[in-house]
């Protein structure tokens, strides 16, 4: 419906925000990981190994949030926004 469009959008800005933060979180934690394996610390290792796959556990529910709105929603439009700073505005 026409009067849902604003709604989708904010939705659409919130998943888009969520997987932005759970994938930027996974990049730390993968760099994190790999500077412990790097350092030789198997321990500190397979600690952040665990916090990696985590992370990205995280990344990916969010990235299939996002991807499933967009197809019920069909509101994947390109260019809809410039970075995921615009997303603050909605």
């Amino acid at each position: 419906m026409p009067s849902d469009l604003p709604m989708i959008c904010q939705v659409r800005g919130r998943l888009l925000r969520e997987y932005n933060d759970a994938a930027t979180n996974y990049a730390e934690r993968v760099r994190e990981m790999t500077e412990q394996a790097i350092a030789g610390h198997e321990v500190e290792s397979n600690a952040a190994r665990r916090l990696c796959r985590v992370a990205w556990d995280t990344a990916e529910s969010s990235r299939i949030a996002l991807s499933r709105h967009e197809a019920d929603h069909a509101c994947d439009r390109a260019g809809e926004f410039r970075s995921v700073e615009d997303l603050d505005s909605l």
